[in-house]
């Protein structure tokens, strides 16, 4: 179905694209705009692609399609807090790949790292609205925690917190 790989330090170009893809696809559901990404040089995407391609605090997956070399159908992100919690950030999935498990490969990715970091749970932060989301994670074995923050955009709405144990 797809391949899932963690960026390279040399996928600065590919992590522009892919990032700016995905807030156009779904502009309402980051903390940042297509705007702010489109705004940022080169040297931050090399920057971003560099810090997260190795090492235990911050990932980048890939999800590309095996028939289609280079082409990107699906990426998250994560970071490590030193409570040993792991971060998920900007799960994606392009047009197309939705609801085949592109999502579940990719989080399941971001699982496998973060437990050879030694953490102990993930997190994610869903926008209160995003039923379809928080259905997904729950599917995935999260809970809500019962503990939301705004919506950094638009503070009228939050982000709920769920967790998953691992």
């Amino acid at each position: 179905m797809v391949e899932v790989r963690r960026i390279t330090a040399d996928d600065g170009g590919l992590l522009r694209r892919t990032r700016i893809a995905a807030l156009s696809d779904a502009p309402g559901d980051a903390t940042t705009t297509v705007a702010r990404a489109v705004a940022r040089d080169d040297l931050h995407w090399e920057e971003s692609a560099a810090a997260n391609a190795s090492g235990p605090l911050q990932a980048t997956f890939f999800a590309e399609h095996p028939d289609q070399a280079g082409e990107v159908v699906g990426m998250v992100g994560a970071y490590a807090n030193q409570d040993g919690t792991v971060n998920i950030v900007g799960l994606w999935s392009a047009e197309g790949f939705r609801d085949i498990g592109v999502a579940d490969e990719l989080l399941a990715a971001t699982a496998s790292w973060a437990q050879q970091s030694g953490t102990a749970r993930l997190r994610i932060w869903v926008v209160e609205r995003n039923e379809h989301a928080r259905l997904f994670y729950e599917r995935q074995g999260f809970e809500a925690t019962g503990t939301s923050i705004p919506y950094e955009p638009d503070p009228r709405i939050s982000q709920l917190e769920m967790i998953r144990p691992l």
